[in-house]
């Protein structure tokens, strides 16, 4: 199985991209200013996807609503 990147530096945006695998996909978390943002916004974010899983797990999380793509 091949690696997936979680966090990406993007040399046109010059900023780094936070990623998610969830739901057999890589999902974008949006673009930050340090790589320890970004793995600050990754880890809030696999956590909501695990509470979202554990407590309904029926239902997708919606992680655009939470948390937005440009911080």
């Amino acid at each position: 199985m091949t690696e997936l990147p979680e966090i990406v530096w993007d040399p046109i945006k010059k900023r780094y991209a936070g990623y998610l695998f969830m739901y057999g996909d890589n999902q974008f978390l949006g673009y930050y200013q340090t790589p320890e943002d970004a793995a600050q916004g990754r880890t809030a974010a696999a956590l909501c996807y695990i509470n979202d899983f554990v407590t309904r797990p029926e239902e997708p999380a919606n992680l655009s609503q939470r948390y937005p793509r440009d911080v």
